[in-house]
């Protein structure tokens, strides 16, 4: 009588050597390459614009946090698809308050326009879904009560304009009604002539974290 136990492990070994190499039932694995979809309307294929705000948070780091507290900023900026890039122009504004135990030591009144431009990598994730990384360039116009100045016919404020970098971070969703809805994450760095914690000039690094949320319209 013939032994079919001798025969089953090559008789299995064959069977999946042959389903490997057949074409009829070997199995195909597709290579998943997102491409932009109708509803980007040309923004993510490189012809793009949109408009959008910005709220959020300012979270002063280092020095600038001895004296000065957590605040909201707003924004508006304008972007431009060009590749796999997307430039920026923003405007965006915030006044940090002033903490309890540095009232009277420092300025009162610390408020910062930004103006600043950017370029950022784009990499899509999904049709809808793309993350991003890059850098923003710009001046910070900063607008202070003069503690230390007791002129009544004085203004008692004071303009300052210095240079502002930002790397920044973050992803965007686009929902089939052209809104984008993103989260972007920012390491502020402003060079200033003034130390806000001494109240002496000189040159000077301050620096935030910002947590944004960005509604952009692409059209």
């Amino acid at each position: 009588m013939i032994n079919l136990y001798h025969f089953k492990l090559p008789a299995v070994a064959l069977l999946l050597i042959a389903l490997f190499y057949c074409p009829a039932v070997k199995a195909q694995t597709p290579v998943i390459e997102y491409e932009p979809d109708e509803s980007y309307v040309g923004f993510n294929q490189g012809k793009g614009w949109a408009i959008g705000g910005q709220f959020g948070y300012d979270f002063p780091t280092g020095a600038l946090s001895q004296n000065y507290r957590v605040t909201p900023t707003y924004g508006i900026g304008l972007y431009k698809k060009v590749d796999d890039f997307t430039l920026n122009f923003n405007i965006n504004h915030h006044a940090y308050p002033v903490k309890s135990n540095a009232i009277g030591m420092v300025d009162n009144r610390f408020i910062v326009l930004g103006f600043y431009f950017g370029g950022a990598y784009d990499k899509l994730i999904t049709p809808f879904f793309k993350v991003y990384g890059g850098l923003n360039l710009g001046a910070w116009l900063k607008r202070y009560e003069d503690i230390y100045n007791y002129d009544d016919e004085c203004g008692c404020e004071i303009n300052n304009t210095n240079f502002y970098f930002a790397p920044k971070a973050g992803f965007t969703y686009l929902t089939s009604s052209r809104i984008g809805i993103g989260v972007e994450a920012k390491y502020n760095v402003y060079v200033t002539g003034y130390d806000y914690v001494t109240n002496t000039s000189g040159g000077k690094l301050f620096n935030s974290v910002a947590a944004t949320l960005i509604l952009t319209y692409h059209f």
